[in-house]
């Protein structure tokens, strides 16, 4: 673990930025060709998780879980309030609480802070009972004690008004009566709880970020599970167990969350034995894992979409022409066939993943056939006979990155030519905030409810962030998307959507490719792991859930 550490604090593990690449990057060594084929558009994986070699005997207490993640993470990104990316989330949901966890199956939800709730007849007032006996970790500027209803509200008001990706748009206010928390909507959404689960709905207490200020990030405090001691920016972050914790007490006495966005480097690592588990193990190195008899590989579909997004507020690419001429020289199957040839993700086309109950595949007849020659034509329509210039911005992530030279490649042949610009999580994210994208490639988790996925996409209340980088704004639409998250008949809400994805897909605000599935490589010594369909390990989870991590030496 030295060797790693030491590895992580000389900056040898740090993916630079990539422009204009043109070949493929998969890091394996030797590999000078795409990876091979395969039935990439199944719906599930096949079954790729080894029997144990051994019974690991009861569970025992004690030990250190070592993380690999691929992205990095600032100073400020362990503020629930301001965390940017799922290697954020990571991390800020081992150490808070929110008021509400989903089922794994994300279509149900179970007590945490909040004991129970009710929900107004017009769908626009939620009502919390706040658990009891429930104390913060202790402080620089308060001593653990107790939460109160007062600092749900203040955390649910603070993370509307300051996130930076305009957190519950539909929500008005939280306010504290008779010591519960009565939370008001502008529009009844049946999203609300699925949000509530997010991140940005971990409670936090106001002295503490009040306290540091803009520096709360670097010394979170909540309410779960394990705490954090160390942060080092962009290289490892340390959680120890809590020993205040309310819930279910953790098997582990610690867990470290490395970052190593080169994925050689990673499952190196997990190889050896420097790390346990590597949260996004993808193209060859899933084979790699496969194959080793150390090694355990799991993979499950994914409640999350893979796709290039047009911004339609470009000079460019406000032109429809332009945008359905790339479109159609896109072949969706061939993307998923070189970037996921190994079971980790599945063909798609429609603005949601296949996973959610909005899916209907009768709708794909409206996404534009792959046809070179009528996009050539297309483009010379709208005055780009003699080719287009453009940029693609598109994070480290393999996965992306892989997807974007297969795009690249595609678009050369009808004239386009694309430059690609591979940048940290928080300058893509500068980027959707400040409007300054193209093209964009990126990957949106949600629930099985399409709202998640489609009626962000959608909404002009989530402008200029990861969700509606698109630039998409109607009014009318906005209508429908209100009247589809306030609906709570589950077929007339499936119209709703299906309106939603007819109007995404004639529109077209992008190229929705790919739904994609979770690939971990973890060491034998760990057991007690559950892979849900979203992108966050639990490591300690509720009563039920039947979610405790625990390591054999």
């Amino acid at each position: 673990m030295k060797k790693l550490l030491a590895l992580i604090l000389s900056g040898t593990l740090i993916l630079g930025s990539l422009a204009g690449c043109s070949k493929n990057p998969d890091p394996t060594p030797g590999n000078t060709s795409d990876p091979p084929p395969a039935a990439a558009d199944e719906n599930k994986p096949a079954d790729s998780t080894p029997a144990p070699s051994a019974d690991p005997g009861a569970p025992v207490y004690g030990g250190e879980l070592k993380i690999a993640l691929n992205r990095t993470i600032n100073a400020e990104a362990l503020d629930p309030t301001l965390a940017n990316s799922t290697t954020c989330d990571q991390v800020c949901l081992q150490y808070g609480d929110t008021l509400v966890q989903e089922t794994a199956d994300a279509v149900d939800y179970l007590p945490s802070l909040a004991t129970d709730w009710t929900i107004s007849e017009d769908g626009k007032v939620y009502t919390f009972t706040i658990r009891e006996g429930v104390h913060f970790q202790k402080g620089k500027f308060q001593d653990g004690r107790e939460l109160t209803a007062e600092d749900v509200a203040w955390s649910l008001n603070r993370a509307h008004e300051e996130s930076w990706w305009g957190y519950l748009p539909f929500f008005d206010h939280a306010e504290v009566q008779d010591g519960k928390v009565v939370c008001y909507l502008e529009n009844a959404n049946a999203t609300f709880l699925h949000e509530l689960t997010s991140t940005s709905g971990i409670i936090v207490p106001k002295e503490e970020v009040e306290g540091w200020g803009d520096q709360f990030g670097s010394h979170p405090i909540s309410t779960g599970p394990f705490i954090v001691s160390e942060h080092v920016p962009d290289q490892y972050t340390k959680l120890v167990k809590n020993p205040d914790y309310w819930g279910v007490e953790p098997y582990l006495d610690a867990v470290t969350y490395y970052i190593v966005t080169d994925e050689a480097q990673a499952m190196n690592a997990l190889t050896t034995g420097e790390v346990d588990v590597v949260l996004t193990v993808s193209g060859n190195y899933i084979q790699q894992v496969r194959d080793n008899p150390n090694l355990v590989l799991t993979q499950t579909p994914e409640s999350r979409l893979s796709f290039l997004g047009f911004n339609l507020s470009d000079s460019v690419l406000s032109d429809k022409r332009v945008r359905d001429a790339i479109s159609m020289a896109i072949d969706r199957k061939q993307i998923a066939d070189g970037v996921y040839a190994n079971g980790d993700g599945a063909a798609s086309y429609l603005p949601v993943p296949v996973t959610s109950w909005g899916y209907d595949p009768a709708l794909e007849e409206l996404v534009p056939a792959y046809d070179v020659d009528a996009a050539k034509a297309l483009l010379t329509e709208a005055g780009y006979g003699n080719g287009l210039n453009l940029v693609l911005t598109v994070g480290t992530a393999d996965a992306y990155v892989r997807a974007a030279t297969i795009i690249q490649a595609m678009l050369s042949q009808i004239g386009v030519n694309v430059e690609i610009q591979s940048l940290s999580s928080t300058e893509v994210t500068d980027r959707y905030l400040n409007n300054t994208v193209q093209l964009f490639i990126g990957g949106q988790g949600g629930s099985a409810d399409p709202g998640t996925f489609v009626g962000n996409f959608l909404s002009t209340a989530k402008l200029h962030t990861n969700f509606n980088a698109f630039c998409y704004s109607d009014p009318a639409t906005d209508e429908i998307v209100n009247q589809a998250g306030a609906e709570t008949d589950r077929a007339k809400r499936t119209e709703l959507y299906h309106e939603l994805i007819k109007e995404a897909l004639d529109t077209n605000i992008g190229v929705f490719y790919a739904t994609s599935y979770l690939s971990w490589g973890l060491g034998q010594r760990v057991h007690g792991f559950v892979q849900e369909n979203k992108s966050v390990m639990r490591v300690c989870g509720l009563e039920g859930t039947g979610i405790n991590i625990w390591v054999t030496e």
